[in-house]
């Protein structure tokens, strides 16, 4: 008797231990549930650098980040455009994101990286001088900057603590500036 009374002691520890297991385990999932809550108020973006300056797009519209082995001019195109790269068989238009927004003579990079950017039926490249990677940021994080008179006013949808330059995306794929729609010569 007195081993089965040992027994039943043991059985209520037992019990009382995984009772307050469980309820710290129950803890630990609302505060994950309170994480993902905040967490639809932050969004990842890739990050890139052009000049001393860093920027960075919202990755809903980054299809792909490389650093293309040959990028092949394009006659008769604005200064901005560098040329074409071919991903996979499909070709990209590649715009030099210092000149087309007015920071300097260009890239400072030998081999830039290109960022490709896609929304329905707008798709092209912008070169940078070096891809560093994905993080979050916290949409409250995100201050709106003055409007100026430079370009980058145009495509900026503002300034992170740490002076990070946030672009709209969108804004550059809806651009017209930037489509090349010109014939040289003559066709016959």
């Amino acid at each position: 008797m007195e081993g089965n009374t040992l027994d039943y002691i043991k059985k209520e520890r037992d019990k009382e231990l995984l009772r307050k297991r469980a309820e710290k385990l129950a803890l630990q999932v609302s505060d994950l549930d309170s994480a993902e809550c905040k967490s639809e108020n932050d969004r990842d973006y890739v990050f890139f650098r052009l000049g001393p300056e860093v920027f960075c797009l919202e990755t809903s519209i980054v299809k792909e980040v490389l650093i293309p082995d040959d990028i092949v001019a394009v006659p008769c195109t604005p200064d901005f455009h560098l040329g074409v790269i071919s991903v996979r068989g499909h070709l990209w238009a590649v715009v030099d994101l210092c000149k087309f927004l007015g920071m300097r003579n260009g890239l400072e990079a030998e081999h830039p990286g290109v960022v490709l950017i896609s929304s329905g039926d707008a798709e092209f490249c912008l070169a940078v001088d070096e891809i560093i990677g994905v993080n979050r940021i916290l949409n409250t994080d995100i201050k709106s900057l003055p409007s100026g008179d430079d370009r980058i006013s145009e495509y900026c949808l503002g300034i992170t603590g740490d002076r990070r330059i946030v672009l709209d995306g969108s804004a550059f794929l809806h651009d017209e500036s930037l489509i090349v729609n010109e014939f040289v010569g003559s066709i016959s």
